[in-house]
């Protein structure tokens, strides 16, 4: 996919982390998988060959981190996936026996406090792309479940009064 995004979708599009070809071809590759389409289909496994290509060198943005892990994960590849799950466990934030992801870069509005004290909604992004990852992750044992449980005590708590969260758009 790597280049063929921009067949599907413009980058203008998007408010919240996808920012960059790679993070964009992950995102599109995991809406194909949702969408029912095999592993196997010509694209996908294209788009699976430019990600594993990307991954060879070393990517520091953990929404990018996020993507791809749950993109390995949901399409079964477990090295790849077991690789960034390791990766994104080294920056985990935990709090009161929970464990979120936050963004690197804040926009200044992130920054400002709020009376609600909810976490930027690229975090809770980011976490939830990690959530899925780990509940798809091919062979998944007890210590998966108990941090993807660690990771819904987090995301609960983020909810708005109304049981939504904020909006990247």
């Amino acid at each position: 996919i790597c280049g063929i995004y921009r067949l599907f979708l413009s980058p203008c599009c998007f408010q919240g982390g996808v920012d960059d070809e790679l993070s964009l071809s992950a995102y599109t590759t995991i809406a194909m998988l949702e969408a029912g389409h095999s592993s196997s289909y010509p694209v996908i496994r294209n788009a699976f060959f430019c990600l594993e290509t990307a991954s060879e060198k070393n990517i520091s943005e953990v929404y990018t981190q996020a993507l791809m892990a749950y993109a390995f994960c949901l399409a079964g590849k477990s090295e790849k996936c077991e690789s960034f799950l390791e990766e994104l466990q080294k920056s985990a934030k935990e709090v009161d026996g929970s464990q979120h992801w936050e963004q690197e870069q804040r926009s200044p509005s992130d920054k400002s406090p709020s009376f609600l004290d909810h976490a930027p909604s690229a975090d809770v992004e980011i976490t939830s792309y990690v959530l899925l990852a780990l509940l798809y992750k091919p062979n998944r044992n007890k210590e998966d479940l108990t941090k993807a449980s660690g990771i819904v005590q987090w995301i609960i708590r983020q909810q708005n009064p109304y049981g939504g969260f904020s909006s990247t758009q």
